[in-house]
């Protein structure tokens, strides 16, 4: 028997806004965002691959809004803003933060179009600004809707060439060009918009990068070295937010605290402590099996159990470590890492529980103390009443006694996500020394008291 301790008189501070996503459920990329959705509360949606690819050819990317660069950028006629506004309107409307990715969706077919380095960084920078003034502003018959976060171009470091045989799918230039248009975009954002927040690079692989087309893996230059860039006095740029990716393998949960570690201590050498840390891209990809087709299994075990037991597990441990907000990948209906929902019933999958059960926890608002051990994770949350949140990620059964401090015990209920189970009533038994609950392999549990 495991045995894990909650204590609700030790508050750690705050459940942080982890349980954000990559763009938004909808049947339709123009239309209604579907109601069990929303019901998630998402504190923030990044706007990255929106719409499918080449960014649906009209919503989001800069080349879509601005599809001539060589027109005038001072001149709202060259602006394509239509799509891009039905989308954001109902997830502005709700409240939501919106992290609006300027910058290209991710090419992986054999021609690439526009992830090229742009020609003028400065000109880039002009339009970016202009989109900013369009939604922040009310420029080009746009809104007010203070769109707080602008990320700069995504995953500029590249990916290891062995799984992207076409070539790198985000950025065509050098390292150091990116720098630069981070630099000059970053400046010019903020000179005309000083309340908004900028930052990047969603680094690919953030303890690797494919510089100049040289793969390397492990703690690499391209994170110091831009670090470096945007702090010397000649090209100083603000960065108020970090952003990087973390997809979780198997069952290396650990990876979140290796990644986010990694992130504080380079921050800290180059003075940006400051600095928002984003996981903006993240998902669990399992697959136990020695297979080609890697891809297909962990597609599945995404909608599964054994991948919403892992979603729960990391949203814990996120919880506990240097990430201060996260953003799934992806909400949307028609991508293959969007499992929040099974298609074409539109039915909540295993993994849209995780969030949900997160969600409640975020809304009690205070953080309390728990243990996690052997693959056997939680969280507990207090407020109007209280909940500790338990996953267990092994491929076997495991029996843990909960053991409550600093809270009455007297109305007990768990709730149980496994293959059969979806946050329903099971049962448990108390102890002497607390409460004792099963848990299948990959299953996760509420123990709400009351």
């Amino acid at each position: 028997m495991i045995e894990i301790t909650a204590d609700f008189g030790n508050v750690l501070g705050k459940i942080k806004p982890l349980h954000g996503f990559n763009n938004a459920a909808r049947k339709t990329d123009y239309g209604e965002v579907l109601p069990d959705f929303m019901k998630l509360s998402p504190p923030f949606i990044r706007l990255h691959d929106t719409a499918g690819a080449y960014g649906g050819s009209h919503y989001v990317d800069v080349p879509n809004i601005f599809p001539d660069f060589s027109a005038d950028a001072s001149d709202p006629a060259n602006y394509d803003f239509t799509l891009t506004d039905c989308y954001l309107k109902p997830l502005c409307e709700a409240g939501i933060n919106i992290i609006y990715r300027l910058g290209v969706t991710i090419e992986h077919e054999p021609k690439k179009y526009n992830i090229y380095a742009p020609s003028d960084p400065y000109k880039w920078a002009d339009i970016c600004e202009h989109i900013v003034r369009h939604y922040n502003c009310g420029w080009a018959d746009g809104y007010f809707w203070n769109i707080k976060f602008w990320e700069i171009w995504n995953e500029p470091d590249g990916i290891d060439p062995l799984v992207e045989p076409n070539g790198p799918p985000n950025w065509i230039g050098t390292a150091k060009q990116y720098y630069e248009l981070y630099s000059v975009t970053a400046n010019h954002i903020k000179r005309n918009h000083p309340e908004v927040l900028v930052g990047g690079y969603s680094s690919c692989y953030i303890l690797g990068a494919n510089v100049d087309g040289k793969w390397t893996p492990g703690p690499y230059q391209y994170f110091s070295d831009f670090l470096q860039y945007i702090s010397a006095p000649e090209t100083k740029a603000p960065l108020d937010f970090f952003s990087w990716h973390g997809y979780l393998s198997r069952q290396y949960l650990q990876k979140i605290e290796i990644e986010s570690s990694f992130v504080d201590k380079i921050l800290a050498e180059y003075g940006f402590s400051d600095a928002l840390r984003f996981d903006t891209e993240w998902n669990c990809c399992i697959c136990d099996k020695d297979t080609p087709d890697y891809r297909t299994e962990y597609y599945i075990n995404m909608r599964t159990n054994k991948g919403a037991s892992h979603v729960a597990g990391s949203l814990y441990e996120m919880q506990r470590l240097k990430v201060d907000a996260a953003m799934f990948y992806d909400a949307q209906l028609w991508c293959e890492y969007g499992c929040l929902f099974d298609v074409p019933s539109l039915k909540p999958s295993k993994t849209y529980y995780a969030f949900r059960q997160f969600d409640e926890m975020y809304r009690l608002g205070s953080w309390c103390y728990s243990e996690s051990r052997d693959n056997i994770y939680s969280l507990a949350a207090g407020g109007e009443y209280r909940i500790v949140g338990i996953s267990n990620i092994n491929e076997t059964e495991k029996q843990v006694l909960l053991k409550l401090r600093g809270t009455d015990e007297s109305k007990i209920r768990v709730l149980m996500l496994d293959e059969a189970h979806s946050l329903e009533p099971t049962k448990f038994s108390l102890s002497d020394g607390g409460i004792v609950i099963t848990l299948a392999p990959y299953s996760f549990c509420s123990v709400i008291i009351e």
